[in-house]
């Protein structure tokens, strides 16, 4: 099926990426933005919404609108209406596509076997950026050479989760590449978490998240070596990019059983 135009149902179309990512869905021709949904169109949305697309307040109401069998949930919502959506879906057989962080990893595993048990997909995407997983993936080859690195991440005022998923799931792929390549952390990530302006460590990586108004979502990964500093820096300068790599996710969630973390898997 991969290839197959999927039919979105998008949770979180009144977000700032929702609504972002809703727009942009609804004016593409390789998808169907089958519907959308956000408590708030029960009265006034709180954005406003892609004109002839179906709107519902809760997600079993749109499971028994659309009847597509290439039907996907994609979850841009956060950790709390994502889990009671994702009870929602399994239980109507529908695959799972979930942008929403701040979930705890044992609780997704479960949430991934439980998914594998009714053979549909749950696929986990910390960022929808092509250019933000590129940069990931840059940073995990780059540390199998530079094993200081640390990680700067900015977000706007209103984001619920800090650091965020785009930063924690960067500084595992440093980790596991430092790993992978017979290196260990230099001595200024021993600092990280024990002392308050060094950053959360992240396996061994510190991460630093800033939170500002003007800002939508920016990361630096940045790595030392004696001599020398390499920089790399991904940008996302408005939500509506993230379109591309909701789509190349939902694609691909059909295939999918059980749990799977990261867009890069399928770049």
């Amino acid at each position: 099926m991969t290839g197959a135009a999927p039919s979105i149902i998008l949770c979180g179309a009144t977000g700032r990426t929702g609504n972002a990512v809703a727009h942009a869905l609804a004016a593409r021709s390789d998808v169907t933005l089958a519907a959308v949904v956000a408590p708030s169109v029960a009265g006034t949305p709180t954005r406003p919404l892609p004109t002839g697309i179906p709107a519902f307040a809760h997600l079993h109401e749109a499971l028994e609108a659309v009847h597509d069998d290439a039907r996907v949930v994609v979850d841009l919502t956060h950790a709390v209406p994502a889990l009671a959506h994702l009870a929602v879906a399994i239980d109507a057989g529908v695959p799972v596509v979930l942008g929403a962080t701040g979930i705890d990893d044992d609780e997704l595993a479960t949430w991934g076997e439980r998914f594998l048990a009714a053979g549909i997909g749950l696929f986990v995407v910390p960022n929808f950026s092509i250019g933000a997983v590129l940069g990931m993936r840059l940073a995990a080859q780059v540390a199998a050479h530079f094993p200081d690195a640390e990680v700067i991440e900015v977000h706007h005022e209103g984001k619920r989760d800090s650091p965020s998923g785009t930063a924690v799931h960067t500084a595992r792929l440093v980790a596991a590449a430092r790993r992978d390549a017979g290196l260990a952390p230099g001595p200024g990530a021993a600092s990280a978490g024990a002392e308050p302006s060094r950053g959360e460590s992240i396996d061994g990586v510190p991460v630093h998240a800033l939170r500002l108004p003007g800002a939508t979502a920016h990361q630096e990964v940045v790595f030392g070596a004696p001599g020398e500093v390499l920089t790399i820096r991904h940008d996302a300068i408005d939500r509506s990019s993230y379109a591309a790599g909701v789509v190349l996710a939902a694609r691909h969630v059909v295939e999918l059983r059980g749990l799977e973390t990261g867009l890069e898997t399928f770049l």
